[in-house]
């Protein structure tokens, strides 16, 4: 466990959501970190740096399958190379899932420091940058996408008796249906729902800006549920489940549609699909965000 009150800073690579906060940190820490894992939270009026130690091997705080964006708070550069020249023996490192100006903070110090290291593609992320109106949206995603997304609508309020979009900003029944389909799902997916990640999407969501979106017909069973994020920039969709035995009306690609025309109605500027390169992201008007992995040995 760590404190999880903070300076304020923040982050130092430019629309990362949630991910660099010290709040989703420790919430990620609670219910996720492994035996061994020893957390380094370097802090002051400067900046600030969540790190991970294990043994002889120093990493960022939070398993990267769940934090989809790392940077650093504030500036950082002087903590980091504080750190590494107090801290008197070798170790290796390898920080993951940084924008670029969050690898820059971790590269300038390692060069001050003298260590030698690596950087390179590691993922990357797909965002919608959004226009002002929803019309604008769908003339950028081409005459073909466009004619699906408006196809799929209509194929779902004709099966389903209607459309209606609702959000939900606290844990409830919605947060239970939407275990039950993601435990639905087929393969890892699936199985990725233990009790522990429910514990911990439980806990996102009692925090502020965590929200619950759900698709429904004419009833009261959602469709599909999507878990995300939303500030001032615009909305960060974290995990996602759907129906199976609705697939044949396109439950997620409709409620994603819903929920992009949605954020530019609230005036976001991007809608973030955060890690993976899935096709649909990119059918559905995303660009690609690079993310660097630094690795190396102090």
């Amino acid at each position: 466990m760590f404190d999880t009150r903070a300076y304020g800073h923040s982050a130092a690579a430019d629309r990362v959501g949630p991910f660099a906060t010290r709040d989703f940190l420790a919430t990620v820490w609670r219910h996720t970190a492994s035996p061994g894992q020893v957390p380094l939270i370097l802090s002051d009026e400067r900046g600030e740096v969540a790190l991970v130690e294990e043994g002889d091997h120093l990493g960022l705080l939070g398993h990267e399958g769940l934090v989809d964006y790392r940077s650093p708070l504030g500036d950082a550069v002087d903590l980091l190379v504080e750190h590494f020249r107090a801290s008197g023996r070798s170790r290796s490192f390898r920080f993951d899932s940084l924008p670029s100006g969050a690898a820059d903070v971790i590269t300038e110090a390692l060069d001050r420091v003298g260590s030698d290291y690596r950087m390179a593609p590691h993922a990357e992320t797909a965002v919608v940058d959004l226009p002002e109106t929803f019309d604008q949206y769908l003339t950028a995603i081409g005459k073909k996408q466009r004619h699906e997304a408006r196809r799929k609508r209509r194929r779902f309020v004709g099966e389903m008796g209607g459309l209606r979009l609702a959000t939900f900003e606290e844990p409830g029944p919605v947060l239970d249906d939407f275990f039950r389909l993601h435990r639905r799902s087929a393969g890892r997916k699936g199985r990725f729902m233990t009790g522990p990640m429910e514990d911990m999407f439980t806990e996102l969501l009692s925090g502020e800006g965590w929200r619950l979106d759900a698709l429904y017909g004419d009833d009261n069973r959602p469709a599909a549920v999507v878990i995300g994020y939303s500030d001032a920039d615009g909305y960060y969709l974290y995990n996602s489940a759907y129906e199976p035995d609705l697939r044949h009306v396109s439950p997620g690609v409709v409620l994603l549609t819903e929920l992009i025309a949605a954020t530019i109605a609230a005036g976001g500027a991007v809608f973030d699909f955060l890690k993976g390169s899935e096709p649909y992201k990119f059918r559905m008007g995303a660009r690609a965000r690079p993310l660097l992995v630094v690795e190396g040995v102090t």
